[in-house]
């Protein structure tokens, strides 16, 4: 698939993507005077990373009405790619962008945002049919 055809299909996506990429690698300062609450960062990685799980669905499925694919296409770019992104991000946090730091509870949280958002398109889609 060509460049401009992903962006075509998945610009919703790349866009949240970069947001959340912004949001991963800002300086801390970036953020002051924001209200906060107990473990409020892992709220904010199960939200963003439910919410990219679902326009990643969403996408996917409009780009598969055109295209032939298959599950496990579907599993790498729905599922595994938004994990793959909390990972990177956790990694590259503390070696590039200091005083960011990686936290196992921040990818459990991204990971456990995934599996929300895949259930909750499940259900909608279900509804809608």
């Amino acid at each position: 698939m060509s460049p401009s055809k992903i962006f075509l299909y998945y610009w919703k996506s790349i866009s949240l993507i970069a947001f959340i990429l912004y949001l991963s690698f800002a300086p801390p300062s970036t953020f002051n005077g924001v209200p906060s609450f107990a473990y409020e960062d892992k709220v904010v990685h199960i939200f963003l990373y439910s919410v990219l799980t679902c326009i990643l669905i969403f996408d996917y499925r409009k780009y598969a009405k055109k295209n032939k694919t298959n599950t496990w296409v579907f599993a790498l770019i729905c599922l595994a790619f938004p994990i793959f992104i909390g990972g990177s991000v956790e990694i590259l946090q503390p070696t590039f962008f200091a005083p960011r730091t990686a936290e196992w509870l921040d990818l459990f949280s991204d990971i456990t945002g995934v599996m929300i958002g895949w259930l909750c398109m499940k259900f909608l889609i279900k509804q809608k049919n």
